[in-house]
C-alpha cells in the first residue's frame, strides 16, 4: 500500500508505463476520471450521496464510486446494467487504476448510445452481446502471448508475470450475476496485493475486453511519485511530466 504524501519538489507528476501498474492514484484521480466521463455525455448525470454515482438517463446503467477509505480489497467501483429481467455487474477494488475502470465505462456508454430502448436492450442483453465472451478473452490473451496455466485454458498469465486472467467455468451455475471473469495485476510474488476486477456472466464482451486491453496493450498514466506502489517500481518505466514552458522552449 502506498500512502500519498504532501506534494514536494521530489513528488512531481510522473508518466508511468505500463499504466496498469501505476497504482490507483489519489482521490482526485478518481474524481477527475468520473467527472470527465460524464462531462461530455449529455445522457449521463453525476450525483453525490455516500459516494459518487454516474447514471444513464435510461436508468439501464450506472457507475458507482465508493468513497470509503480502507480496506484496500474493498470494491471501490461498480459498473452495473439492469432491466426488468436482466442484470450485470463489474466490480473493481480500491487498488485498481481509475483508467482501467473508465475503459470499461466508455465501452458501456458506446453500447448505450442507441436511439431507442429496444436497440439499447439489443446491445446489452442479446445472446450475441456476451455469448462468445470466453472465446474473445482467450483470443485476446493468446494474441498478447499470455500463457495458459491450466489444461483447459481457464487461467492466463502475462509474460512479465504481472497480470492474470481467470475464466471461471459457469456451466453448472449459469446465474447472470455470478462472477465469471477475473482480471488481476500487480508485482510478481505479491499476489495478495494485486488489484482485482470481477465481471459477471452477462457483462457485454466489449466491456470486459476494454479492461483486459488496458493490460495487454497498456497505456501511460500520470501519477505523483509518491502514489506509485513501491513493489511495482522494478517493473515500470517513468519520467517526469514535461512542463509546458520546457516544451515551448524545446520547440523554438
Amino acid at each position: 500500500m502506498t500512502t500519498p504524501a504532501t506534494s514536494t519538489a521530489h513528488d512531481m507528476p510522473m508518466v508511468v508505463y505500463p499504466g496498469y501498474l501505476a497504482g490507483p492514484g489519489g482521490r482526485h484521480t478518481e474524481f477527475d476520471a468520473l467527472w470527465a466521463f460524464t462531462k461530455g455525455r449529455e445522457d449521463w448525470s453525476l450525483s453525490a450521496d455516500d459516494g459518487l454515482v454516474a447514471e444513464h438517463e435510461s436508468g439501464a446503467a450506472g457507475i458507482e464510486l465508493d468513497l470509503d477509505e480502507e480496506p484496500w480489497d474493498k470494491q471501490r467501483w461498480k459498473i452495473f446494467t439492469t432491466d426488468v429481467t436482466n442484470y450485470s455487474r463489474a466490480a473493481f477494488d480500491a487498488r485498481t487504476p481509475a483508467e482501467v475502470v473508465m475503459a470499461s465505462a466508455r465501452h458501456l456508454a458506446h453500447l448505450l448510445d442507441q436511439p431507442t430502448d429496444a436497440e439499447r436492450a439489443q446491445q446489452l442483453w442479446s445472446h450475441d452481446a456476451h455469448a462468445d465472451t470466453t472465446e474473445a478473452l482467450r483470443a485476446e490473451a493468446t494474441r498478447a502471448n499470455w500463457s495458459p496455466c491450466c489444461p483447459h485454458g481457464c487461467v492466463f498469465t502475462a509474460p512479465t508475470g504481472t497480470a492474470s486472467l481467470h475464466l471461471r467455468n459457469t456451466d453448472n451455475d449459469p446465474v447472470p450475476g455470478r462472477v465469471a471473469y477475473v482480471l488481476r495485476a500487480g508485482a510478481p510474488g505479491r499476489e495478495e496485493d494485486w488489484w482485482t476486477a470481477e465481471f459477471s456472466l452477462t457483462v457485454p464482451t466489449s466491456v470486459i475486453l476494454a479492461a483486459l486491453r488496458t493490460v495487454t496493450d497498456p497505456g501511460r498514466y500520470t501519477r505523483r511519485a509518491s502514489q506509485i506502489p513501491m513493489a511495482h517500481r522494478a517493473f515500470l518505466r517513468t519520467h517526469p511530466v514535461a512542463r509546458r514552458g520546457s516544451e515551448a522552449a524545446r520547440g523554438r
